[in-house]
């Protein structure tokens, strides 16, 4: 093999991507490996399954302590699955990936390991790499990108980062895992040996073993064991053909099988004995599986065990002191590097802090801080920042700045507020009666709460019959002003809402299974307007029976909340914010969504912004001289109804609790935005590749499977470039960068062959800050299948102050620069050609001289 050009030997910038690296752990004084021999077959059993929400079994008389999980990467929930207790809060991993930052992320997974640590956990259960395939997708925001080498190298930062000292990373969802509505039972029409699904959707996974070693892995729940293909993903491919050693588990009552989960290689079900249990030791007497089947997976929790230590919060003040600022400072450096300038005109950015022009600052989010999605990603943060004390901290005259609440933004009623609720006998809150069908005059138990919820799943007081019983709440509510407002209910089973004795709403049980009930609230809310009078109390009594049967295989929800919202006159607030931006110089207008919209549990089902805030915008930017648009959001917004309102647009993301802070230095110019896309934003929906075969659908079997029609063409290697509102890879800078001598070159021998770049790059501008290199490649001419146009093969970030230069050198393995899957083969195909390099606005070549197949990573 041979290249166009040579390579120079001058570098001053290094990125490595692609040599495998496998990460050491902290060590075990003892080896678990060796109870194997003394373990009972029931003890090996129980070993396979988790013992709660939160936790794997062990087994007490070997001292094998249970396995503490935690979720996840924006912030290490706590082992208590209902505990309000608070955590570190990091940008979304959408933010993280569009910082394009290796090092950042590395350091991101030692923070996360610490929060693991002070929570008592032993193993973290992210991050997520599943494709951003359709912009609706509601877990986009908790993973990184539409490309998987971009995911896959920022995921094994974070990987190495949480494992260097001892606590473990569980990567997630193995595979296609990329739609959220009826996860639990759709099917995929694309097979192991598919392009698409070998250069696309495995392919992250591959980047991501290459470079680091977790502990374990996430079964999907598409592919959780009833997908005819479970056994080629997990033991051919996962195993044999990549050489993965750790634990396969599967996702929260994702197994769907006993005997052919075993054999296709998932170690651990969670979160607790359905399909195994006893049903896995009746299968052993059967002889539909042996213990053999049995030890070959008890192995995976013995070695799990030796590569990470139980976890323990002991840090003393002084310490712990230490530790909140080093987060923090990690917090905010994530979320400055990812936040992305979109459009900037007219000079509007970055604004001057010490100038007295007027600055007004409009929308909810802008006084009540957006910091994170829904969902297992959500977490509670340690504090909220409201942006605009965040800016009023940056300026140097604060009263410069106006505040105007604009419209609302939700998709469920929020609860009624502790302070206007009084139970009957006079304490704050609600009064909660648990009472049994069978004895309707005595209740099993009666119970103040200070919120007005009751949220159980399968957990359920002594006594209580499910089905067959009730939920009695009652409440006195003092309304805090005149209007027609707005009751809700939030339920699992049939209600009847009471006001001052009057039935004023009734509803039956919602159908919706589990995972709708745990995550999809507005399935259980019915509502209700009202007029009611300032002062005035009304008596409130909700009764909300139990579900009419168990539920099947998972725990059976019951639970009961009462819902209130005060009238909002949006036509109104939408002239005073007019006002308020007419009296400034500057509009900040903060808009998008938050962790109500995009979730765990369901898809969007547009991407288009809210009518109201589209007429809250397009109002200020009538009035105001410049206005600039933050948006929140995890997916790629439809703009195009005010795109050419504004003058500016930033995505902010859901930037994490220090997010305000990052966002204010970056609007003042205190730091200079680096943050780069890391999945296409298309103009509408109906111009995403995926539109049309999103979400799952019934075929016509009756079976819903979700169609991969659009193949290879996912986001930026789809040729409709001209729908494309801003492609991958894109974002505005404060200051100005040039690249120049671009060399390139082939070296080496084997499978080891490099492809390696070298570039000048300079900061031609007047304010420091980060550039990320991106390398694309491009197919040879001829090839015998279709291939895109470019792809994404290396990137690295580099920063520069004004005037400053640097050579940066980037080098990735051939094989993974040039190849793709070849179906027929059922391998790797390299081939013969030229080959085109893209960096910058800089092109070189190079050439292959020898083709190969291969399989493997």
């Amino acid at each position: 093999m041979s290249s166009v050009v040579e390579l120079q030997p001058s570098t001053t910038v290094t990125a490595v991507q692609g040599p495998e690296i496998r990460n050491t752990m902290a060590k075990q004084d003892h080896d678990f490996r060796e109870l194997l021999s003394v373990l009972t077959l029931e003890e090996k059993v129980r070993l396979l399954s988790g013992e709660s929400f939160t936790a794997a079994a062990g087994v007490k008389r070997l001292n094998i302590s249970p396995i503490k999980v935690a979720d996840s990467t924006s912030g290490v929930r706590p082992s208590q699955h209902d505990s309000d207790m608070t955590t570190a809060c990091f940008p979304n991993t959408t933010c993280l990936a569009s910082t394009w930052d290796v090092e950042a992320l590395e350091d991101l997974g030692e923070k996360l390991a610490t929060q693991a640590k002070m929570k008592s956990a032993q193993v973290v259960l992210g991050p997520n790499i599943n494709m951003h395939r359709d912009p609706r997708g509601g877990r986009n925001f908790e993973a990184f990108s539409e490309d998987p080498l971009l995911a896959g190298h920022l995921a094994g930062a974070v990987v190495r980062g949480v494992q260097r000292h001892g606590v473990g990373s569980c990567p997630k969802h193995f595979v296609c895992n990329d739609s959220e509505y009826m996860r639990h039972y759709y099917n995929v029409d694309q097979t192991v040996d598919g392009r698409p699904l070998r250069e696309i959707y495995l392919a992250a996974w591959s980047h991501l073993l290459r470079v680091c070693d977790p502990v374990a892995i996430m079964m999907a729940y598409v592919f959780s064991l009833f997908y005819r293909g479970h056994y080629d993903l997990i033991e051919r491919v996962l195993r044999k053909s990549w050489g993965f050693k750790g634990l396969v588990m599967s996702d929260w009552f994702g197994t769907r099988s006993t005997v052919e989960a075993i054999k296709a290689g998932l170690d651990l079900e969670m979160p607790f004995p359905v399909h195994r249990g006893p049903k896995v030791i009746e299968a052993i007497k059967s002889g539909q599986v042996s213990e053999a089947d049995i030890d070959e997976r008890v192995i995976k929790h013995l070695d799990l065990r030796n590569r990470t230590r139980e976890s323990h919060a002991d840090a003393d003040a002084e310490e712990y002191s230490e530790i909140e600022e080093a987060t923090n400072q990690t917090a905010r450096k994530l979320a400055e590097g990812g936040i992305i300038l979109l459009k900037n005109e007219n000079g509007t950015l970055p604004l001057d802090p010490n100038a007295s022009a007027g600055l007004a600052v409009i929308g909810e989010f802008g006084r009540d801080a957006v910091v994170t999605g829904g969902g297992s990603a959500s977490c509670n943060p340690q504090y909220r920042i409201p942006p605009v004390d965040a800016l009023k901290d940056v300026l140097a005259d604060a009263s410069r700045m106006t505040f105007s609440q604009g419209v609302k933004t939700r998709r469920i009623i929020p609860l009624a507020p502790v302070p206007l609720l009084q139970t009957p006998d006079g304490h704050a809150g609600v009064e909660i009666k648990y009472i049994n069908d069978s004895s309707p005059d005595s209740p099993i138990l009666v119970e103040r709460r200070e919120k007005p919820s009751v949220w159980m799943m399968g957990e359920f007081p002594a006594g209580l019959q499910v089905p067959g019983s009730c939920i009695e709440l009652n409440t006195n509510f003092k309304c805090p002003s005149n209007g027609k407002h707005t009751l809700a209910v939030r339920r699992s089973g049939a209600f009847r809402l009471y006001v001052n004795g009057e039935e004023v709403l009734t509803g039956p049980q919602p159908d919706v299974t589990t995972e709708q009930f745990i995550f999809n609230h507005i399935l259980l809310e019915s509502r209700v307007e009202m007029a009611m009078e300032e002062g005035a109390v009304y008596a409130i009594k909700l009764v909300v029976q139990s579900r009419d049967r168990e539920t099947v295989g998972e725990p059976t929800p019951y639970a009961a909340s009462l819902c209130f919202e005060e009238f909002h006159d949006e036509d109104q607030t939408i002239i005073e914010a007019m006002e308020v931006a007419r009296a400034a110089d500057t509009s900040i207008v903060f808009a998008g969504r938050d962790g109500q919209y995009e979730s765990e549990g369901y898809d969007l089902e547009e991407i288009a912004l809210p009518r109201n805030q589209v007429a809250l915008i397009k109002a200020v930017a009538s009035a105001s001289k410049k206005t600039i648009l933050v948006l929140h959001c995890g997916n790629p917004i439809d703009v195009s109804a005010v795109v050419d309102d504004v003058d500016a647009i930033i995505c902010a993301h859901f930037p994490g609790q220090e997010g305000s802070r990052a966002l204010a230095d970056i609007l003042t110019g205190n730091v200079n935005p680096s943050g780069r896309t890391a999945t296409t934003w298309w103009k509408t929906l109906q111009d995403a590749p995926s539109f049309g075969d999103f979400p799952a659908q019934k075929d016509n079997g009756g079976d819903l499977t979700l169609k991969y029609q659009e193949g290879l063409q996912i986001g930026y290697r789809h040729p409709k470039k001209e729908r494309v509102q801003w492609p991958f890879g894109y974002g505005l800078s404060y200051t100005t960068f040039e690249y120049s001598d671009l060399m390139v070159a082939v070296s080496g021998a084997g499978s080891t062959i490099t492809l390696e770049c070298s570039v000048t790059l300079t900061n031609s501008g007047s304010m420091a800050g980060h550039e990320v290199v991106q390398v694309y490649v491009t197919p040879a001419k001829g090839s015998r299948v279709w291939r895109p146009e470019q792809e994404l093969k290396m990137f690295t970030k580099v920063f520069l102050t004004p005037g400053e230069s640097k050579t940066v050198s980037l080098k990735e393995v051939l094989r993974v620069a040039c190849s793709y899957w070849d179906e027929t083969e059922k391998q790797w195909r390299m081939e013969e050609g030229v080959y085109g390099v893209l960096v910058g606005q800089l092109h070189s070549a190079f050439t292959v001289s020898d083709g190969e197949h291969w399989d493997g990573l």
